[in-house]
């Protein structure tokens, strides 16, 4: 409380927050009153909410910052897995806000999800990137040398020598970046850590010309760091695709207290006969996602006309609780129904405006006997 107290007074000072939303506080213990139902009992759900899982597992990632030169102002290198079999990629962000992705030959990757989040990527598949990529107790020995489209040479090295590694949790700030979002990208950096200055050896190279590695003016806890960072166990998933079309009812039992659908997992609470979505999580790589709601997500299709609900929405990883939170409206207007969500809680490394509050969810559904036809997307508000 005093070190998260002492980073609002005096900024030269950045603490982060684990679990930035106080979840048990936050979500309360809200329930639908039932008398927003009519009369008759439902036995269908609807996965308006979904996660899924990215294309690839990234397993380790570096970042760094640097000036000198006259293209590029950064590298992300990504160590990823596809299929059991090692990979990577690397991430060249430009001066003009374009980035070129250089990548090994085998893995499969998807164009439009880089645009989605950088709006201007070029690909570029490498016959070369030699890596060296370890995490210790001393913190990050890593290496990265590769020929750009120019065919100039690309270096870094960052060689930490802590005392002991010093992680934290946070949701990285991609989507800051994208101007037409398709999803929510909750990138989890589960062990992040920024580099220290001191005892760390560390360069960054273009064609042998050393470039400057940039220093972050506010000390991490109350170390002074280098705008470079790492991490090495990750949960990515992504929050709702925007969609259009029809979505078939899902039929449940009433003593089903949780369904699987499409690999998410949704809880299901009973409220006088009608089924409402208390949660809904994802598992995969021994790693869980969850959103919970709270009141539940009702039962949509029952609702009365002109009946409005609103309520809160905290994000979890495994045992985190409370890494984002954020707003949820649901409207029913005869047979049209309006469904927002707003992320409103997180954290982020830099100042200014939270990013996630910039992201809304909007959720157009018609009712069409036990069917919806619905049409959801992302959009960037200011």
């Amino acid at each position: 409380m005093l070190t998260k107290l002492i980073s609002k007074v005096c900024p030269i000072f950045m603490v982060p927050e684990n679990n930035p939303v106080n979840e048990k506080k936050y979500l309360g213990d809200k329930k639908n009153d039932p008398s927003i139902y009519e009369d008759k009992n439902n036995k269908y759900i609807y996965p308006l909410v979904t996660f899924k899982d990215d294309q690839v597992i990234i397993e380790k990632l570096c970042l760094i910052d640097f000036k000198g030169d006259n293209i590029y102002k950064g590298i992300e290198l990504q160590q990823v897995k596809q299929g059991d079999i090692i990979y990577y990629i690397v991430l060249m962000g430009r001066w003009d806000e374009e980035s070129d992705i250089y990548y090994t030959k085998g893995v499969n990757l998807d164009e439009n999800k880089y645009k989605s989040l950088l709006n201007k990527v070029t690909l570029y598949e490498s016959d070369s990137i030699n890596v060296e990529f370890y995490v210790n107790e001393k913190g990050i020995d890593v290496y990265l040398s590769l020929r750009d489209k120019e065919n100039r040479l690309i270096e870094f090295k960052i060689k930490e020598n802590k005392r002991k590694v010093d992680s934290f949790g946070l949701i990285a700030p991609v989507g800051i970046m994208s101007n037409n979002p398709d999803k929510f990208p909750i990138i989890y950096l589960r062990k992040f850590n920024m580099v220290e200055q001191k005892g760390t050896d560390i360069f960054v190279k273009v064609d042998g010309k050393n470039l400057d590695p940039i220093k972050l003016f506010p000390l991490c806890n109350f170390k002074k760091v280098y705008l470079a960072r790492y991490s090495y166990f990750n949960n990515i998933k992504e929050l709702n695709h925007n969609f259009k079309g029809i979505m078939e009812p899902i039929e449940i039992n009433n003593d089903v207290d949780e369904i699987n659908i499409n690999q998410c997992i949704y809880s299901i609470n009973m409220n006088n006969g009608h089924p409402e979505i208390k949660y809904v999580k994802r598992v995969s790589n021994n790693s869980e996602m969850r959103i919970t709601f709270s009141p539940s997500i009702p039962d949509i299709i029952s609702l009365k006309d002109n009946s409005e609900v609103r309520g809160h929405f905290s994000v979890s990883d495994d045992e985190v609780r409370g890494i984002m939170g954020g707003v949820y409206l649901l409207k029913r207007n005869k047979d049209s129904i309006n469904f927002q969500i707003n992320p409103q809680k997180g954290w982020q490394p830099m100042p200014g405006k939270l990013w996630m509050k910039t992201y809304l969810w909007n959720c157009d559904i018609k009712i069409l006997d036990e069917k919806l036809q619905v049409e959801s997307k992302w959009s960037r508000i200011s």
